[in-house]
Formats: structure tokens, C-alpha cells, sequence
């Protein structure tokens, strides 16, 4: 009997152990790897594709005269250019406010004569005063594949005006006179001759003039294709004055528009039509060997070749180039660095002054500076 019990005790405490010994393998094989399954990868998520730029030009060009997005359609219209009268009895000039670019240079006698490029002449309702060619303004007219509006001309340009080098509209030649111009009642002549859009359309249409730019045509200027402004490195330029004895013409940087805002003769220079004052995102100050020609102290100007300019924007300037390589060319502006000059878009005011006069001019950098002068 005892023999029987201690068996039992001894069986009872070998399953006691072996449960034990269960129970620890158990925690053990909770722990372990089983290396025959293989790791389960991970797939990196791909970097997103950079999204293209939108394109916010779409069906659009930039216009050749500011830089400007315009339906393309419109980008293909040739521009129009007419000479306006520049003294104290031809102001104020109507339409002038319009133009896309806007040159001044001497004729004689110390005046200046304006001429306006557009590149859409029916923005206004009337042109003028309008006046007399110089040849070096048909030849500047050209440039930009322009019809040239003029009333008469200097009789060293008639030659040129004649042949087919330009598409030209002659007040005083008797073939769209009537059509195009008419005299005003309340201005003595020379300075009442005045243009309308219905009357340039007529003597376009009269002369069969193409009104798309020419095959081929690349711009004048090269202007910046995005909305950041261009930001000059050179000096600071509030205000600066031209050497034109009569008109006397200068400008002053406007910081809240970002534009120079005209003046000449003591005064704000203002469209007669609309009565705001001229401004412009670009000037340019362009330096051209000039000459006197005749007893009446007639000029001319030598727009073929090359020569230093200066350029404004932003309330600032910089030294420049120009190049003219022929009379079928344009005069293409070149920056520091010797490249095409890119520029803001917008308006251009350019004044030809004679090279050796550009000591002349003033540049002031502040409106304090401008003020003590």
C-alpha cells in the first residue's frame, strides 16, 4: 500500500513538472521567427509628377509694340503711325495718349515733331494736329512695318515716300486728302489737320494697303514673356530731363503706377481727348548722330549704324546699345552684357537725342535731387 502511494506521488509530481515544462515552451515558441516564410516588402509610394505650368497664354500672342498678350489674331495687325505737331499752338495733341510707343526727336529750329505707333488706331476718336514727314521718321516708321500717316513732308523725303520702300498716307498729295483728314474750325493752320478711324480705314482700304504684318516680320523689341516685372541693377533714376531747348521735355518715375509720367513745355503733357497725362513703362533715350541740312535749319539723322542709349524702368537705369544694320532692319537695343535688351511690357516713350548733345541731359535719383536742381 505504501509502495503504491509513493508511486503516485511520484507520478503526480512528474506530470506537475512537465506541465511546467509545457507552459515555459509555449512562451518561448511565441518569440520565435519562422525564417521559411519569406519578409513581407513594403511598396514606397511614388514621388507625385510635377505638375506642368498652366498655360494662361492660350490662343494668345505678345503684341509687338508693349509685349502685351492679346488674342493672337489681333498680334497679326500691322500698326499705324502718324506724325503729330509739337509746339505750344498744336496742344493739346489728340490721340497721342493711345500710342504704344511714342518717339520724339528735333526737326528745327530747336522744335520737336512726335510720332505715335498704334496698334490700334481705333482707340481714339481723332489724330492731331497732324503734320509734315522728316525722312528719318519714314525711315524710323518703317521699322515697325507701319503705315505712316503724315500731312506733307520736307522735300528731302519725297523721293522715299514715292517709291515702294513705305505704305504711306499723304495729306497733301491729293490721293486720300479729303478722304482721310479734315481741317478743324477752332484751330488756325498749320496745326487744325485732324484724322478719324473711319477716314484712315477709307484711305487704307483707297490704297489697298495690306493690313497684316509682313511675312517674316520678328519685332523691334524683345519683352519679357512672364508677369515678373524686369528689375534693373543700375542707378536710381526719379527723374530725367531731355536737351531739347523748346518742348524741354522730361519725366518723373510715378511709384505707385510703376510708370514715367510725361511732361514738356513747363507742364504736364496730356492727351486733349481723355486729359490724362502721358505714361509710359519704358524710356529710352537714344543717341544719333545728327546734322543740319538746309538754310531752314532742317535736321537729319543717321538711323543706320550703332550708338548708346539709355534705358529707364521701374524707377531705375541702366546703359545700353543700338544697332541698325540697313534701312529694311530695325533698330534693336542690346544690354551691358551684349544681349538683346528685354524689357518690361508695356508703353515706350523713345527720344532721339543728337550723340553729341548726351552730355546734356540729366539724371537725378531722387525727387529730393530732382527738386534742388
Amino acid at each position: 500500500m505504501k509502495k503504491k502511494l509513493a508511486t503516485m506521488l511520484v507520478l503526480s509530481l512528474t506530470m506537475g513538472m512537465m506541465a511546467v515544462g509545457c507552459g515555459k515552451d509555449k512562451e518561448v515558441e511565441t518569440d520565435v521567427v519562422d525564417l521559411t516564410v519569406p519578409p513581407v516588402e513594403t511598396e514606397e509610394e511614388p514621388e507625385p509628377e510635377p505638375e506642368e505650368p498652366e498655360n494662361t497664354h492660350e490662343g494668345e500672342a505678345q503684341s509687338f509694340l508693349t509685349g502685351e498678350w492679346l488674342p493672337e489674331e489681333e498680334t497679326k495687325n500691322r500698326p499705324f503711325a502718324i506724325m503729330f505737331g509739337n509746339t505750344v499752338d498744336a496742344l493739346p495733341q489728340y490721340g497721342i495718349g493711345e500710342a504704344d510707343v511714342l518717339y520724339e526727336c528735333l526737326v528745327e529750329g530747336g522744335l520737336t515733331r512726335l510720332m505715335g505707333i498704334y496698334d490700334n488706331y481705333n482707340d481714339a476718336p481723332k489724330y492731331g494736329s497732324v503734320r509734315s514727314c522728316r525722312l528719318y521718321y519714314a525711315h524710323i516708321a518703317k521699322e515697325y512695318d507701319a503705315i505712316y500717316a503724315h500731312f506733307g513732308q520736307a522735300s528731302i523725303a519725297k523721293s522715299f515716300l514715292n517709291s515702294d520702300a513705305i505704305d504711306n498716307l499723304n495729306g497733301l498729295d491729293g490721293s486720300v486728302g479729303n478722304l482721310m483728314y479734315y481741317r478743324s474750325s477752332d484751330r488756325s493752320a498749320p496745326h487744325n489737320v485732324f484724322a478719324t478711324p473711319d477716314g484712315i480705314t477709307a484711305a487704307i482700304e483707297k490704297k489697298g494697303y495690306r493690313t497684316t504684318y509682313a511675312d517674316g516680320y520678328t519685332g523691334h523689341f524683345l519683352f519679357a514673356e512672364g508677369e515678373e516685372p524686369v528689375v534693373l541693377d543700375g542707378q536710381n533714376a526719379y527723374a530725367m530731363q531731355t536737351p531739347y531747348p523748346n518742348s524741354k521735355t522730361w519725366f518723373e518715375y510715378d511709384e505707385k503706377s510703376g510708370l514715367y509720367k510725361r511732361f514738356h513745355y513747363k507742364r504736364e503733357h496730356v492727351d486733349g481727348e481723355t486729359g490724362d497725362q502721358l505714361a509710359y513703362k519704358n524710356v529710352i533715350f537714344q543717341f544719333i548722330p545728327g546734322r543740319v541740312i538746309d538754310k531752314k535749319g532742317r535736321m537729319e539723322f543717321d538711323t543706320v549704324g550703332s550708338g548708346k542709349a539709355i534705358y529707364f524702368t521701374g524707377g531705375k537705369c541702366e546703359n545700353i546699345t543700338w544697332k541698325k544694320d540697313n534701312l529694311e532692319s530695325p533698330s534693336l537695343f542690346y544690354d551691358e552684357s551684349g544681349e538683346q535688351l528685354v524689357m518690361n511690357q508695356g508703353k515706350t516713350s523713345i527720344c532721339i537725342i543728337k550723340a553729341d548733345s548726351a552730355d546734356n541731359i540729366g539724371i537725378y535719383e531722387t525727387q529730393d535731387a530732382w527738386n534742388a536742381r
